[in-house]
């Protein structure tokens, strides 16, 4: 982005010098046209060399550069036309001097293209060195993944000693035998002395490549484009100064593609390189910067030309031989071994397929019958039943008897006990309203049936005379009807009770389908949203990696005495923010995205690697922040970087400011010990860590803030170049072994000689014994634990991450002891010079200013 960038604002210059060369040479009018005439040049080759300029023109950011090919065929069209002579004549001067100007306008602008085509090349070498070097270092990072290695290369290693055994089998210059030739000596046979110098070769590959990206993008187009290089008269703006700056940037591809290695060998690069430059410029400031000649544009196009066609064509293949022969084995070699496991497991396969294919088929339409009748059953008929009870459709009504069955076993009483009582009884004078059938229906209707029951009282008196006549049988048989008639009042009322709580119903019978239906969905979500969770996680794990490799870029580089990055490490740095930038494109979004851009590009533009840690430090505070609220990632109080924002306000809410440093072999508890004493937290299954880990605490002493920086360092043999260099900023570290782990005992010596080596003079000491509560597995006691120490004239203390035991006071009593130097440190510069002094020393005295690194 950063190379887009750069090539994106030297066009856009070149694009408004053209606008004032048109503007003043008023190419369009008849006058102009009388002055080509004139110097007897085509006039079709002024709107040749205008058209170029529109096609090399980079109208937007997203695709700026043109394709090779198109850029090649440009070059190839190019006017052959030589401007060169004097010309007496000033109109005729200044039509020719237009023409030169757009001539160099053009070669410039093809230029410019070429730069950013060879910045994107070397750039996508880089990343792709940097994935192969990665691939070696799994490689290499455990004895069972070197044994795959060997197991997948086992193939290519037999067939190639088995050549060289028949090609020295069949020499008759060589005496040796072929059993002698046909195995080489032992250690060649060993895997891991191969993947080293695999490895090595694609470092110095990239190393090639980033020196030559670092020196491409500080030294081409290195003189200022600005208005201050143009003539003062009208025409001729394109002065000497503009054609030395385009002839420079072509001579430092052309330099760079054509002898790579030659260069990088040298000893002193940058002089080398400034040597070579001026000394090629200068040849050509003298052929072709002297008068008004068009020869200059002519010789950067064909130059061009030879580039894009000849060395990076060569300079990317020799690259991708290297990537191939040091590289990764191809993927035949790496997946030759489960390939053939699952050829010859084939057969196997497809007969257990075509035996159980009937059983296989039968299940699966099972399986996707009973689905569908689920489905069917309990979540669509359902669903139509409920809404067809909001609808009241009778169809969908819940009943629990007919409608008219009531009334008709009702009417049926009625009509029952009118016939008893006007067959049993004689009619009275006095009583008519006994014999009223309506008055009758009306006391059924309410339940009263006491004609009915005291002519069943009397028959009872005599009941054979009562079952003869059959006045008995007819007065029970009413008694069942009443009974009946009961009954369906009551389910009448329950029906009701039903009808009144329908919807409720209908939404319990839709729950069971309904339930089943989210939790399979559910389960499906989770299956996939787990993985788009891991994904996001992975991303949000590169993101964080590449900021590291960003920052471990600034600190572990060697400054100039400028103090600014060397060439190699400035062309690193722009590829790992490119890689950082591409990382942050999958994850923040809108203004986020754009603050980032800006934090990206202002990194690059830094001149100092002091201005530079600081951008660094801000894009790790605001990365933190984002995360957290794009994808729920919620960092510990302690975050990978430093927040700058106090630093930035010129405010600082601590009195003393103080850096440790934890080492010790890997595997001893200090990332735990760090998590426990910063977010008072402990995890068994800790990641092993990459590098350089960072966490702060602030914690109070004597009345004051201190603010601690603890840096957890890596004890793998091959993270100790980049450890070591954050010795040298160390106020206090801690020298951690397992007690359970004799031999990380034994290495505390070696240990406590690196920081002897390394750190700053007077810088205070610990030694801690990790993991005191698994005493079933203890293998270093306390009394060599503490001989150890009074050897080495230090503290020593035992302590336990796991139940946190003695972790606070382990950090208290270093931090306290080095307040203490700092407070006599400074009393004693007051009390020397009469006025405090607050700048940064040389060792312990230097934190006082409150910058330790």
């Amino acid at each position: 982005m950063y190379a887009i960038n750069k090539a994106y604002g030297l066009d856009t210059h070149f694009d408004k010098l053209w606008r004032r060369i048109n503007d003043n040479a008023h190419p369009k009018s008849l006058e102009f046209y009388e002055h080509a005439s004139q110097a007897n040049y085509p006039i079709e080759n002024v709107a040749k060399l205008e058209k170029f300029m529109d096609s090399l023109s980079m109208t937007s950011k997203s695709q700026p550069l043109l394709q090779t090919e198109r850029l090649l065929k440009i070059i190839a069209e190019y006017p052959e036309d030589v401007v060169n002579g004097d010309y007496t004549s000033s109109d005729v001067k200044v039509f020719m001097t237009h023409v030169v100007d757009t001539s160099w306008l053009v070669a410039a602008k093809a230029a410019v293209q070429t730069l950013g085509i060879i910045l994107n090349t070397l750039s996508d070498d880089v990343l792709s060195l940097n994935d192969e070097m990665l691939y070696w270092d799994s490689v290499l990072e455990s004895p069972w993944s070197l044994g795959l290695y060997m197991i997948q290369n086992s193939p290519v290693v037999l067939w190639s000693r088995f050549r060289k055994a028949w090609r020295h089998a069949n020499s008759t210059n060589n005496r040796r035998t072929p059993g002698q030739t046909g195995w080489m000596k032992f250690y060649e046979s060993v895997p891991k002395s191969d993947v080293r110098q695999k490895r090595k070769t694609l470092s110095s590959l990239k190393d090639m490549n980033a020196s030559s990206i670092g020196i491409l993008i500080r030294k081409s187009f290195s003189r200022e484009v600005g208005d201050k290089y143009s003539g003062d008269d009208s025409y001729g703006m394109f002065n000497e100064s503009w054609q030395v700056n385009v002839l420079e940037g072509v001579a430092l591809m052309k330099l760079l593609l054509e002898d790579p290695e030659k260069e990088s060998a040298t000893w002193n690069y940058e002089e080398h390189i400034n040597m070579a430059i001026n000394q090629e410029v200068s040849s050509m400031r003298m052929h072709y910067c002297s008068g008004l000649s068009s020869e200059g544009p002519r010789f950067v196009m064909s130059q061009l030309g030879y580039i894009l066609e000849k060395l990076l064509p060569a300079y990317a293949k020799a690259s991708a031989t290297t990537i191939n022969n040091a590289g990764r084995p191809h993927y035949l070699v790496r997946f030759w071994l489960p390939l053939t496991l699952a050829l010859f497991s084939t057969s196997t396969s497809l007969e257990l397929l075509r035996n159980k294919r009937h059983e296989l088929l039968e299940w699966v339409a099972n399986f996707g019958s009973t689905t569908i009748e689920f489905w069917n059953n309990w979540v669509v008929d359902p669903i139509h039943r409920l809404i067809g009870t909001i609808r009241h459709d009778e169809k969908s009504e819940i009943a629990l008897m007919s409608r008219n069955s009531l009334e008709a076993d009702r009417a049926s009483l009625e009509r029952m006990v009118v016939d008893f009582i006007l067959d049993r009884c004689e009619p009275n004078k006095n009583d008519y309203d006994a014999f009223d059938t309506h008055v009758i229906t009306a006391k059924v209707r309410e339940g009263d049936l006491t004609p009915v029951l005291k002519a069943y009282e009397n028959d009872l008196r005599s009941p054979f005379v009562g079952t003869i006549k059959g006045d008995l049988v007819r007065a029970l048989l009413i008694q069942i009807q009443k009974t009946k008639v009961d009954v369906e009042i009551a389910i009448g009322g329950i029906d009701a009770l039903l009808k009144s709580q329908e919807l409720v119903f209908g939404f319990i019978g839709l729950t069971p389908g309904i339930m089943v239906s989210y939790a399979t969905l559910r389960w499906l979500y989770s299956l996939l949203g787990s993985r788009r969770g891991l994904r996001t996680g992975k991303q949000q794990d590169q993101l964080r990696h590449a900021l590291r490799v960003v920052h471990r870029t600034l600190t572990s580089s060697v400054p100039t005495s400028g103090d600014t990055l060397a060439f190699r490490d400035y062309g690193l740095l722009i590829c790992n923010a490119e890689v950082l930038l591409s990382k942050a494109r999958t994850i923040l979004k809108g203004a986020d995205l754009r603050s980032f851009q800006e934090d990206i590009n202002e990194l690059v533009e830094r001149d100092t690697i002091d201005r530079q840690l600081k951008v660094v430090e801000r894009m790790g505070a605001s990365t933190t922040q984002n995360l957290s609220h794009y994808h729920g990632y919620y960092p510990s109080p302690s975050v990978y970087l430093e927040s700058a924002t106090t630093k930035m306000a010129g405010t600082r809410n601590y009195d003393f400011l103080i850096k440790l440093l934890l080492i010790g072999d890997s595997g001893v508890g200090k990332s735990c010990c760090l998590l426990r004493f910063s977010e008072d937290s402990f995890t068994p299954s800790f990641i092993t860590t990459i590098g350089i880990d960072f966490k702060i605490r602030t914690i109070e002493l004597d009345g004051k803030r201190v603010k601690l920086q603890i840096w957890d360092t890596a004890g793998q043999e091959r993270f100790r170049t980049i450890t070591t260099a954050y010795y040298r900023g160390a106020m206090g570290i801690l020298l951690v072994y397992d007690v359970t782990d004799e031999r990380s005992f034994q290495n505390i010596r070696t240990w406590f000689s690196n920081v002897e080596q390394h750190a700053s003079e007077g810088v205070h000491k610990i030694l801690i014994g990790n993991k005191c509560d698994w005493e079933e597995k203890r293998a270093v006691s306390t009394e060599q634990g503490q001989q150890l120490a009074n050897e080495l004239g230090i503290p020593f203390l035992e302590v336990s991450a796991k139940n946190n035991i003695n972790i606070e006071k382990a950090f208290y009593d270093l931090a306290s002891d080095i307040k203490k130097g700092m407070d006599t440190s400074k009393s004693e510069q007051v009390g020397s010079q009469g006025v405090s002094i607050d700048q940064q020393g040389s060792g312990l005295n230097g934190s006082a200013g409150g910058k330790c690194c």
